[in-house]
């Protein structure tokens, strides 16, 4: 315990006692507070080292991502130049604009996944002893950031490690984590141009569909016109040959009451007594006449005294 904390590793051999803080050591442990991965293996265990440790990482971190996306940057431009030659031969070979940016993409990525995935991880393999899942998982997990600190490069006590072999490692992390922040980039890229384009689509689609809503509420507004104009026709036609109607009947009432008919006159004195008796057949009052007479034109005397 007293050599964990005096920064030695007690494993080992008895001629080698590496330390947890020489300079490569230091360096890496450094570029994982920036980088926040945070392996855990070795930590600060005193109070100004622990102060340190935390003024370094709120200052560090942010600049550290402004690096991140310049180095990402830079990869992008110089993978940028290498797939615009590439879309060139395939501009060729008369392909569609569509399938030449899906081939180049998945050339991108590949060609990224064999340079910091496949190589690093048959390094590891030769060098820390691992095998090919342990050297691949130890990449994927470190590249994410997630840091689990159950494989970590450098640290194996049975081994002995070059000088240089940890800044080498830090320095791979840096430039993987720029390519991944270059896929994730381009990935946004794709997400906002499908977006933009899918809200033109939707644009579109709203004012057809507008469009479309106001051409049937102008059809159901003529046809309800047109249907009103030709019910209030029919009204007045019908009103119209009512009226008609109606002066014929008028007129064939009086041609059946006029003089020229077989009329019956009736002698009326002032003497109520002399009158006739009246009998009544259906809705006429007949003066002296019985009902078979009924049947022919009689005038009818409307006024009784």
């Amino acid at each position: 315990m007293e050599a964990v904390n005096a920064g030695v590793n007690p494993a080992g051999n008895s001629t080698n006692h590496t330390s947890h803080w020489d300079l490569g050591s230091s360096f890496f442990f450094a570029g994982t507070i920036i980088t926040t991965i945070g392996f855990g293996k070795i930590s600060p265990t005193t109070v100004g080292g622990k102060v340190f440790c935390i003024i370094y990482a709120l200052l560090g971190i942010p600049l550290f991502g402004f690096l991140l996306a310049g180095v990402g940057d830079q990869l992008g431009t110089i993978f940028g130049k290498g797939i615009a030659k590439v879309e060139d031969v395939f501009l060729e070979w008369k392909i569609s604009q569509t399938k030449i940016r899906v081939i180049s993409t998945l050339i991108f990525i590949l060609f990224g996944c064999l340079l910091f995935v496949a190589i690093p991880a048959i390094i590891f393999k030769h060098i820390e002893g691992w095998t090919a899942l342990e050297s691949i998982y130890f990449v994927v997990i470190t590249l994410t950031t997630i840091g689990f600190g159950d494989f970590v490069a450098g640290e194996s006590p049975d081994k002995e490690y070059l000088d240089w072999y940890k800044p080498a490692v830090w320095f791979w992390i840096l430039v993987g984590l720029a390519y991944f922040a270059a896929v994730l980039s381009m990935i946004g890229d794709w997400l906002r141009v499908i977006s933009r384009k899918t809200k033109e689509e939707v644009g579109e689609m709203r004012a057809h569909a507008a469009e479309w809503t106001a051409n049937v509420t102008a059809d159901l507004k003529e046809t309800r016109r047109r249907l009103s104009v030709e019910i209030h026709d029919k009204f007045q036609r019908a009103a119209s040959i009512k009226r008609k109607l109606s002066s014929e009947l008028g007129g064939q009432q009086t041609q059946e009451l006029t003089p020229g008919k077989r009329t019956l006159s009736v002698n009326l004195t002032d003497e109520k007594d002399t009158l006739p008796t009246l009998s009544k057949n259906g809705s006429l009052y007949l003066n002296g006449l019985c009902s078979q007479s009924a049947s022919g034109e009689i005038s009818v005397i409307e006024d009784i005294k």
